[in-house]
């Protein structure tokens, strides 16, 4: 048991510490890239009402079944 803990404590250390490789800070160049970007391509914010309408107006007993190859 006493043993376990001195394998793991390094193991998870090791993990953490790979995990913040792969996070890095953003430039302020990306972060000024993603601000323009998203005035001109700006994404409609989700509605729930408007999705229901949306898939209710469907016509769902005239569908045909397509198999992807």
């Amino acid at each position: 048991m006493l043993a376990g803990s001195f394998v793991l404590t390094p193991a998870t250390a090791l993990r953490y510490e790979r995990h913040d490789k792969k996070v890095q800070q953003m430039s302020t160049e990306e972060e000024l890239g993603f601000r323009e970007r998203g005035k001109e391509g700006a994404r409609k914010v989700w509605d729930i009402n408007e999705e229901y309408y949306r898939l209710a107006a469907k016509d769902l007993d005239d569908w045909e079944n397509k198999r992807v190859k």
